[in-house]
């Protein structure tokens, strides 16, 4: 349940069906998270999910193969108000997603923001294109995090990693 360790900080990343580019932000969050010895709890949501589907073939063998594979019980889920007014930071990938936030739920504005705003700017939709839209998609969602985690990091916002972050991240 998100949230419901309220001492991990909570970072909501979104995008339209979550089953393309928030499913594969969410691994690469956490497998990033790992690996600069940080903590936080990280959900993937959609604007529109087509609830209880599984992330998209071409996202799924993209992440397989960089070495961060999605969890097999992922499934799209739809944001909720509860799980943005937990959110210490919400991520979108565009700016008309950023709209529907402020228009859906105004009070998360201040703390939503584009994952690519320190370099790839929005990152495109590959839900009905070319596996060679995923693997780009995957390569702006790489560098957006890692970029992030260092803002987020640096700002005092996601503490260094402890055993009991570990245990609450498995």
């Amino acid at each position: 349940m998100a949230g419901a360790n309220r001492t991990l900080p909570l970072i909501v990343v979104m995008c339209t069906g979550n089953m393309c580019r928030s499913p594969m932000a969410e691994a690469l969050f956490r497998h990033h998270l790992r690996k600069k010895g940080l903590c936080a709890e990280v959900i993937s949501r959609g604007l529109a999910a087509p609830v209880g589907r599984k992330p998209h073939p071409y996202a799924v063998e993209v992440a397989l193969e960089n070495g961060v594979p999605l969890p097999e019980d992922k499934r799209a889920a739809a944001i909720t108000a509860p799980e943005l007014a937990a959110a210490t930071v919400v991520f979108v990938m565009d700016a008309g997603h950023r709209r529907e936030v402020q228009k859906r739920f105004p009070t998360a504005t201040g703390k939503t923001f584009l994952l690519g705003q320190w370099g790839v700017g929005e990152i495109a939709d590959p839900i009905n294109s070319p596996r060679e839209a995923f693997e780009a998609a995957w390569k702006d969602l790489d560098s957006s995090v890692q970029t992030w985690l260092e803002h987020l990091h640096a700002a005092g916002l996601i503490p260094a990693s402890s055993g009991a972050c570990d245990r609450n991240l498995m």
